[in-house]
């Protein structure tokens, strides 16, 4: 660890420097700290409270370098380094990816597209994310539709194409989304999205599949998502709306693992055939020069039994906050948040009650 914060540094200060004598190539980031009051009632009404100080509130606290290079006729070749850290343990986020965010290169043409190869988002993050309406971590949107969570695939080639008349596509494709590509166990992943965006109209359609090899499958099928949405700005307020499909598993084993099936497929008798349906809503309404209240709600109906021949019960998230901008690029936040029958980290399970979460902070932007 402490090699790889050398490293870090190295980066940074190259970085730095290089910035005034270079314009293609930057360093960039996001602060965020605040403090957070919850309370839990988790399964079979054991409760649980936590008062203290928060690394990500409004969004992730990172850094990241990227650059670019004009290579003529319309041509470009880009890369990103992207990392989360703790800002209150002073820590990485993610022990076994010191660039977890991003790292990848890539080429990019006017009239083409972009290629990327490398650690990156799905192309259906990418794309269905522009739906939400408030960010909070873990009570966002990723928290019920997790093929838009803020995850991360290794191993990957993506491609995102340009804007024809609106219409733009992308499609990222995994080698392995769990291993080393070695041959005959590997895992691929596969993610497709399509968007319109013209003027204050936005569409959105996405598709994932994880194709598991047999010895790390817990069912029959692999699993995958499909997602479809839409947002409209009428400038007093901005609307969204979406819905989704999650079957077998999360497809982006991004989930909970709560039965222990060491993938991230959420609970045991979801990743063995069951369905997860989900729906939200958004609205993010300006309050004068500087402010704006962001209101969001989701709802999950999962489609299966538990172990004891009991009917998995529909959960939702709901959140209510208010952001106000001092400046471009730093911002102060408040909100509240009410999860029910849904829990944070594991998604559905059996039995989990009610989670009440109150926030305060500030965010800032380099």
């Amino acid at each position: 660890m402490k090699s790889s914060l050398l490293w870090a540094l190295a980066l940074v200060s190259f970085a730095s420097a290089a910035r005034a004598d270079e314009s293609s190539l930057s360093l960039y980031g996001v602060i965020d700290a605040g403090l957070i009051h919850q309370r839990v009632t988790g399964p079979q009404g054991v409760r649980t409270s936590h008062t203290g100080m928060v690394s990500t509130g409004l969004s992730d606290t990172l850094f990241g370098v990227r650059g670019h290079e004009d290579l003529g006729g319309g041509l470009a070749a880009k890369f990103q380094f992207e990392s989360m850290f703790n800002l209150a343990r002073g820590d990485t986020s993610d022990a076994d990816h010191f660039f977890n965010n991003a790292a990848w290169v890539g080429l990019s043409s006017e009239n083409l597209g972009e290629i990327r190869l490398g650690r990156q988002h799905t192309a259906a993050q990418q794309f269905a994310s522009q739906l939400e309406a408030a960010s909070w971590i873990n009570m966002g949107m990723g928290s019920t539709f997790r093929a838009s969570d803020n995850y991360q695939v290794k191993n990957a080639i993506g491609y995102l194409s340009p804007a024809w008349g609106g219409v733009s596509l992308g499609l990222t494709y995994s080698f392995d989304a769990v291993g080393d590509q070695i041959k005959g166990q590997s895992s691929p992943a596969v993610s497709a999205a399509l968007q319109y965006s013209q003027g204050p109209l936005l569409l959105v359609a996405t598709w994932d599949r994880t194709r598991l090899t047999r010895a790390l499958r817990p069912g029959a099928s692999n699993p995958q998502a499909v997602q479809l949405g839409a947002s409209y700005d009428f400038e007093l307020a901005k609307l969204s709306v979406a819905w989704s499909r999650q079957s077998h598993g999360y497809a982006g084993l991004n989930g909970g693992d709560p039965d222990g099936l060491g993938l991230g497929l959420g609970a045991a008798e979801f990743a063995r055939g069951g369905r997860l349906d989900a729906w939200l809503l958004g609205a993010s309404v300006p309050v004068g020069a500087r402010g704006k209240v962001l209101a969001q709600w989701s709802q999950v109906f999962p489609d299966w039994n538990w172990g004891d021949g009991s009917r998995a019960r529909d959960g939702q998230v709901a959140t209510l906050g208010y952001v106000h901008s001092l400046s471009p690029r730093t911002s102060l936040y408040a909100m509240v948040g009410v999860a029910t029958r849904y829990s944070l980290q594991d998604q559905v399970v059996q039995g989990q009650g009610t989670t009440r979460r109150v926030k305060v902070g500030v965010n800032h932007a380099f």
